[in-house]
């Protein structure tokens, strides 16, 4: 299979990933949204207090797995968990207030005449809208916990659609740090890579409007599962983790919840029509690779069109290989340059390299003075 791992790379880093100074631009409002928490939630619930460190990063953002948007009508997903004290979650009689109650409050508090839409409840956090219309489209979910201790255990409790749950917010974030580094620590790079092929998977299955394929979520845990041995060359890896993915979706459908072992699993039933339309995905971008193993298909063009059918880089492929062949041309010059010179070539007085006219005189780094040191 022609080596196409160079693009595929430097089409993830612009393409794929998010910037971070855009990301900075989406974090910029996430913060925003948590000076307002910190200022008007007291209003709405007297006696809560409200630090920094009650705000816990969630979702994809937080471990830097979220990938850019390619269509007008996706939004970026900031998620962040906000924890209080459960003996402060009170109304002005005392009484603990449900799960439904802070979430309204919450609400309120982050309610801003400025928001052309104003923030809602649902059904396991408070979302706060931003940039309908232009390339920043996205919005902002607030979860909602509760924290008590039992003798010295700490216990969380998410305000979900129905009551109470019992949760931690960083269970998630700790379980994706972990795999990256005990990867990093078995083979360096590993662990990167593990991020790098979630970017690349979740392009894979964002590529075309008409898909409707797993979460994020969803798709982290079967990269989780299935990730090949790091490999030097990205376009060999991500066909590995694609058919390993045919194998075990093959065997089973039904996608745990790594991070957390003890919950039901992420799938509804053993056959969600996503998973299986994933699985359908997947063995057709694998039929394409296939035709990169023909010996006549070695070649830039031919890489070119099945990646770009995977990807659906909207012409950045292309524009790459032709950057790639002037870059191509330029060095195969320069090195034709340089062997007229190492053959003896000369200057002629219009400035053309030749044999006819001045000697070029070997080029000194130095100096001459230079040439006497070792």
């Amino acid at each position: 299979m022609f080596d196409y791992s160079e693009r595929i790379e430097k089409f993830r880093q612009e393409k794929v990933r998010l910037s971070s100074v855009f990301l900075k631009d989406l974090l910029a409002h996430r913060n925003a949204n948590r000076d307002r928490l910190k200022s008007r939630l007291p209003d709405q619930i007297p006696g809560v207090t409200i630090t920094d460190s009650d705000f816990k990063p969630q979702g994809s953002v937080a471990v830097r797995a979220v990938i850019q948007t390619k269509f007008s009508e996706e939004e970026y997903d900031i998620d962040d968990g906000l924890v209080l004290e459960k003996d402060e979650l009170v109304d002005a009689h005392g009484n603990a207030l449900t799960a439904s109650e802070v979430k309204e409050r919450v609400r309120h508090a982050l309610q801003d005449d400025r928001f052309l839409k104003q923030p809602e409840v649902h059904h396991n956090c408070v979302r706060v809208f931003y940039a309908e219309e232009d390339e920043e489209r996205h919005h902002v979910d607030f979860a909602i916990y509760r924290r008590f201790y039992v003798g010295e255990e700490k216990i969380r409790e998410l305000s979900g659609e129905n009551g109470w749950v019992r949760s931690d917010p960083t269970q998630v974030n700790a379980w994706f740090h972990d795999t990256v580094q005990h990867h990093n620590q078995s083979r360096d790079g590993w662990g990167t890579q593990f991020r790098h092929l979630i970017h690349l998977l979740k392009r894979f299955c964002r590529s075309r409007r008409v898909w409707d394929l797993p979460n994020g979520m969803k798709l982290t845990m079967l990269v989780a599962e299935c990730q090949p041995n790091y490999g030097d060359r990205i376009d060999e890896v991500f066909r590995d983790l694609l058919q390993r993915l045919d194998l075990r979706l093959a065997n089973s459908k039904i996608i745990s919840n790594l991070a957390h072992s003890d919950r039901p699993a992420l799938t509804r039933s053993s056959a969600d029509q996503n998973v299986i339309e994933l699985h359908n995905r997947i063995k057709d971008a694998l039929k394409q690779l296939d035709t990169l193993d023909s010996a006549t298909a070695n070649t830039a063009d031919s890489a070119r069109e099945v990646w770009d059918w995977i990807f659906q880089s909207d012409g950045y492929f292309e524009e790459l290989d032709e950057q790639w062949e002037k870059s191509k041309a330029k060095e195969a010059a320069l090195r034709e340059k340089a062997a007229l010179i190492g053959a003896g070539a000369r200057t002629s007085p219009a400035g053309v390299l030749g044999f006819v006219g001045m000697p070029n005189l070997p080029h000194r780094f130095y100096g001459d003075q230079g040439m006497d040191q070792t």
